[in-house]
């Protein structure tokens, strides 16, 4: 929270200063020119509570029991580096003042399962998870300041602020063959969003003109942006006895204890008395920063 009020502060206080610096600088004539930018890159985020539960999933005597052997394979967490990139429409209202329309998008999933022999029950075991993440910004506004301009270069300062829509689904299946060949499942799929989420950033880069109407941009930016109160479904499966099909609504939870979290619509019983149990809604935190490389095509 105080993160927040931070970059919320710094945010005012850009614009604050744009403004300031617009308005004392000499009348002039300055026609407003427009552009469209293209960015790709990568950096890190944190991801945060998924990354946690799925990391916890490889504690195997405290998921699968003592009673496992030949245990192999590992649960991977979704990769820190960031795929972002950005589409704009930049309008330079004054020589050093400028302002963008943008819109970006982040995706991220993977699949990954472990695999044991239960001695007790004579039985192969398979957990498997498939978590994805999307998170679209349809609309955000970038201010910009340049602090030097050349013939060729131009080397700027700019803060944003973007409406966030975000996705998260997992898919966790677990597998049981016994000796005589019987298969037996038993299967969780919940999938959430948020259709509203402000996220912050802020940063510096410059701009190199390649020919007259075609510049390279080169951007290095940090930002804020968690994701929380996840809504969405959630989907339980079994084929053992005669089979059973759950579906419940409601906000994702992150819950557990020590080294062992889980995600997860329904909270569990209380019937946890550890010290360090925590039991909230679930977050997803894109907070990072990231380095990305594009054109600006200037229009008119």
């Amino acid at each position: 929270m105080r993160n927040k009020k931070i970059i919320w502060l710094l945010f005012i206080i850009s614009f604050i200063i744009f403004n300031k610096i617009s308005f004392s600088e000499k009348r002039q004539s300055f026609k407003p020119k427009f552009s469209i930018k293209l960015t790709a890159g990568g950096g890190y985020v944190a991801i945060g509570d998924m990354n946690k539960h799925l990391d916890s999933m490889n504690n195997y005597e405290d998921i699968l029991g003592t009673s496992v052997s030949d245990v192999s394979g590992k649960i991977e967490k979704l990769n820190n580096l960031s795929n972002d990139w950005e589409l704009e429409l930049k309008i330079d209202g004054s020589p050093r003042i400028g302002f963008g329309i943008a819109a970006s998008f982040f995706h991220r999933r993977n699949q990954s399962s472990i695999y044991a022999y239960q001695p007790e029950f004579g039985r192969d075991y398979e957990m498997i998870f498939k978590p994805e993440i999307k998170v679209i910004m349809p609309f955000g506004l970038n201010l910009y300041y340049s602090i030097y301009s050349g013939s060729k270069l131009n080397i700027f300062i700019n803060s944003g602020i973007g409406w966030y829509l975000g996705k998260m689904t997992e898919n966790k299946i677990q597998n049981f063959t016994y000796p005589l060949g019987d298969v037996y499942f038993v299967n969780r799929y919940w999938e959430v969003e948020n259709n509203f989420s402000l996220g912050f950033r802020g940063g510096v880069g410059f701009e190199y003109s390649l020919i007259k109407n075609l510049a390279l941009v080169v951007e290095l930016q940090g930002r804020y942006i968690r994701i929380g109160n996840l809504e969405g479904t959630v989907k339980y499966e079994t084929n053992f006895g005669s089979g059973l099909t759950i579906v419940e609504r409601g906000t994702l939870h992150f819950f557990g204890y020590g080294d062992n979290y889980d995600l997860d619509i329904p909270l569990p019983y209380h019937i946890f008395n550890e010290i360090d149990y925590i039991e909230r809604n679930a977050v997803l935190d894109l907070s990072g920063f990231l380095l990305r490389i594009g054109i600006r095509i200037k229009l008119f």
